[in-house]
This record gives C-alpha cells, structure tokens and sequence, in this order.
C-alpha cells in the first residue's frame, strides 16, 4: 500500500485494474509514472513500463538523383556474392565452376537468373553464360545452384538433374520472449479489427498498412519512417524475436510467375532468401533477407499460417488476424 500511498501523495488517480499491479513495479517505474503530466495512471501506462518495446531496424531509403552505372551493377555483384556464399553451403562439397571453365561433362554452377524465355532459362555469373534445358520455374534475377550434364559447343547448355536454393538453415531452437507476450497480426485497422482488438487486448498490435492507426500503438508499414513505422517492407524486433512484415504483393507475383499457391509461393520466396527479386527501385537491396527472421507477415487474399524451418508464416486478410504467444510461438486465428 506503500505504492499507492505515494501515487495518491502526487494527486495520482489509479484506475481499478492498476491497483492490482502496482505492487510489482519497482521504485523506478513506480517515479516514472508519479512524475508523467498524466492524472490518471492506467493499464497502459503499466504495460510501457514492464514490456519490452518494439524496435523498429529502419533501412537507409536515401536514393541519389544519377545512378550510374557502376552503381547498379554493384548492386547486382552484391547481391549475388551473397546468395552464391548461401548457395555454396548447400551443394554438399561439390566442385563447383565457373561458366567460361565449364566442359562437357558434368559439372555444379552457381548463377543469377537473366532471361527465361521458350528456349529456356539463361544463367549467368561473373564469367559467362549457359542455357538451361528445364521446365522448373524461376523468377529474373534470383540465384541458383545447378548440378548437371553440361554440353559446350557454340553455346553451354545444361541439363540439371539437381537445383539448389539459398534456403534458410534448419533451426535448433525457436526464438522466443522471456516474458508471456501476445503479437496480433492484421492487415489494417478497421472497425471489426478495432472490437477484436478490445475483446484480444494483445501486448501488440503489427499491421501491414497505416490504415486505422491514427492514435493507436501499431507497429506498421507506412510512408514514413517513424518510431513504430517503416517503409515496405519492415523489420523489427520485440525482445529476441526478429519479425519482417511486407504488404505482400510479390507473394502475389511469384504464385502467377512460378504456377503455385499462395502458401508455395510464400515458402519458395523463403528458400531464394528474397522477397521480390526483381525489384529495382533503389540501389538499397531491401527485400534480400540476409538475416533470417523468426516471423513474417504478410498482407493477401488467402489466409495462411505455417511453419518453414522454425520461420512462423502469416498471411493475414480483412477476415482473418493472427495472435501469436511470442514466449510459446503458439498462434491463434482471430475471425475479424
């Protein structure tokens, strides 16, 4: 009662839901709160305190009024040296060559995709060019190992039996907070998200758009760069869970490209470790995940939650938000 007597001492009014918690804050949040111009102390000035707070990474967006030429394929080496380091880890020890070494026989490459038309998909690295024979899908500009029978005459055409991804690696643990702490994921706020937020009263709240978030906490992709905001896509961090949100229209564009459905092409866009590889509107590659997050959340119109490699995978839609326990990775489907 100590607590309560020195917030009545400042002219603090606690609300009955305050009460009950008072009694667990320390003498710091105890003087944050009795010195804050606020009158009324309530559940969500508790909640600032004892929660960890969501930190936004924000990306370096500023983009020169020239490119130069120089500039944009340094943007493309840096992106395949990359992928190709991720690419390498996965070929098993094999002997890999560089296009302009390659001789008929068989033989593993590692190349960018440039072209795919009927006559087949062309790869190329720092060296050269071949043509391969195959009637996978590709998506331009995503990076590809490829173990096969190579045939070099005027032109070098493969035949894979094996293609490799990036891919994520296999995880041990599942990140988690300390703490029993509640994320819910939506595509926007809208008024039948607003009442399952009251009904929910999750510790966060992580939108794909800036629609509805005027005077609430929600962390969101926007415009603007901001405290709880960023520009598509975002990444940010509560505790030690690492979670990257995107409006999702490349999901879109990969499941026409690559003939699948939206959870495939969710996945595969996982496994090139890219979210939309042919994306060029800066010299930033922000859609390439160089570190793997533990949740992604996307915006779409088919709802979807699943699990790749200790990834959480979310699709949320105007119909339908996910809760998720971030101390059990344990999720709820919430119908909006």
């Amino acid at each position: 009662m100590n607590a309560v007597k020195k917030f009545l001492e400042r002219g603090k009014l606690l609300s009955p839901e305050v009460l009950e918690e008072v009694g667990s804050l320390d003498v710091e949040q105890i003087e944050d709160l009795v010195s804050s111009d606020e009158l009324v102390v309530t559940k969500s000035d508790i909640k600032r305190l004892t929660i960890p707070e969501p930190r936004i990474v924000h990306f370096d967006y500023q983009e020169s009024d020239e490119v130069h030429i120089s500039e944009f394929t340094q943007f493309y080496l840096d992106r395949f040296e990359f992928l190709k380091n991720e690419v390498k880890k996965r070929l098993d020890g094999a002997n890999i060559s560089s296009i302009n070494n390659l001789s008929s026989g068989r033989s593993s490459v590692i190349g960018m995709v440039r072209k795919i038309d009927d006559g087949g998909v062309v790869l190329e690295d720092k060296t050269g060019e071949l043509v391969l024979k195959t009637d996978e899908k590709f998506i331009e500009d995503e990076v590809i190992g490829v173990e096969g029978n190579v045939i070099k005459n005027k032109d070098i055409v493969m035949s894979p039996s094996n293609i490799v991804y990036p891919d994520v690696p296999l995880r041990k643990e599942v990140a988690t907070t300390e703490q029993e702490l509640k994320a819910m994921f939506v595509s926007g706020i809208g008024k039948d998200t607003k009442k399952a937020i009251e009904n929910v009263n999750p510790d966060y709240i992580i939108s794909t758009s800036s629609k509805g978030v005027n005077g609430m906490d929600v962390v969101h992709i926007s415009d603007e760069q901001g405290d709880l905001s960023d520009i598509d896509p975002l990444r940010c961090s509560i505790g030690d869970v690492r979670i990257l949100v995107h409006k999702g229209y490349a999901v879109e564009d990969a499941k026409k490209n690559l003939g699948m459905d939206t959870r495939e092409a969710f996945v595969s866009l996982l496994k090139k470790r890219h979210l939309d590889p042919v994306e060029m509107h800066s010299l930033k590659d922000r859609y390439l995940i160089k570190e793997v997050p533990d949740i992604i959340h996307i915006s779409g119109d088919k709802e979807i939650m699943t699990n790749y490699k200790g990834v959480t995978l979310l699709s949320t839609t105007d119909k339908t938000a996910f809760l998720v326990n971030l101390k059990t990775r344990e999720i709820d489907k919430i119908e909006l």
